[in-house]
């Protein structure tokens, strides 16, 4: 069963996510990810959990250097795919 339930932007453009929704999901407060699936076509935009699941693996230097250069540098940039991300983040 679906049902919307509705909340207030602040200025700073931030919602509190109501509690209904957050039992729904799982989550509790914190820096606990979440994800937001966004269908341009229909203006829908839907909250869901993002489990993060840990390697067992280690980044190598290599990979470690180029992730400390992309962190360092000018914010804002997007990628549309995990391709074009793996691509910009061959060229560093």
């Amino acid at each position: 069963m679906q049902k919307i339930i509705s909340a207030h932007m602040s200025s700073k453009s931030q919602v509190t996510i109501p509690k209904e929704a957050r039992q729904v999901l799982g989550i509790d407060g914190g820096s606990m990810p979440i994800g937001f699936i966004i269908d341009a076509e229909t203006h829908t935009v839907k909250l869901t959990r993002v489990d993060i699941t840990p390697v067992d693996e280690d980044f190598t230097e290599e990979e470690y250097r180029k992730l400390t250069k992309l962190a360092d540098g000018p914010g804002g940039k997007t990628f549309k795919t995990a391709k074009s991300f793996l691509k910009h983040i061959k060229k560093l």
